[in-house]
């Protein structure tokens, strides 16, 4: 659990990172994200070469793989490409995205990191990432909740109508409709 409790200071950088970014403080957000990474990204690599006893046969653990590729992938894209590099820039203008997987729900990267973390640990047979997927879902929605009263509101003055539109983290049939109606699904 040593390494699970790790990475939950991880998440305490970025909470750092949003604060600092707040209040312009350019250096400090840069060392709040990094350590936040640092620590998220070695806890990983600890809990992974950590001896585990769970057994996967290996199609499941194949699309345990395939899957957690998958989701890692959403949750980059949702994080970095969606929300904007510019984000993260020096002096950061950041604009409210409310379209796509921001349509689906506030606060997309929190399922796909749990996503993630669980078919990982089916790939990598690893009870101890199994129960870190559910640890830090539960830290990173602390996070997100204390991120929504202290930051976003601040960041955003179109915040609150978002928040009133879209649920926080579980997707809603209405949130669903609008993600598939507003999706360019064709090449134009």
């Amino acid at each position: 659990m040593l390494f699970t409790v790790l990475g939950i200071f991880g998440f305490l950088g970025f909470l750092l990172f949003d604060l600092f970014s707040l209040n312009k403080m350019v250096t400090w957000k840069y060392v709040a994200i990094s350590l936040g990474l640092m620590l998220i990204v070695l806890s990983t690599i600890l809990i992974v070469r950590y001896p585990s006893t769970m057994t996967v046969s290996l199609p499941l653990r194949i699309t345990g793989l395939l899957l957690a590729i998958l989701f890692t992938g959403l949750l980059i894209y949702s994080v970095f490409v969606e929300v904007g590099l510019s984000t993260y820039r020096r002096f950061s203008e950041s604009s409210l995205v409310t379209s796509g997987t921001y349509s689906l729900v506030r606060h997309p990267g929190v399922i796909w990191l749990f996503l993630a973390y669980f078919f990982a640990s089916l790939y990598f047979a690893n009870e101890y990432l199994l129960i870190t997927a559910f640890v830090w879902t539960f830290v990173n929605t602390v996070y997100i909740m204390i991120q929504e009263e202290l930051i976003l509101v601040k960041l955003f003055q179109d915040y609150e109508q978002y928040r009133r539109t879209t649920p926080m983290i579980i997707p809603n049939l209405t949130s669903i409709r609008r993600f598939i109606e507003s999706y360019s699904w064709r090449k134009e």
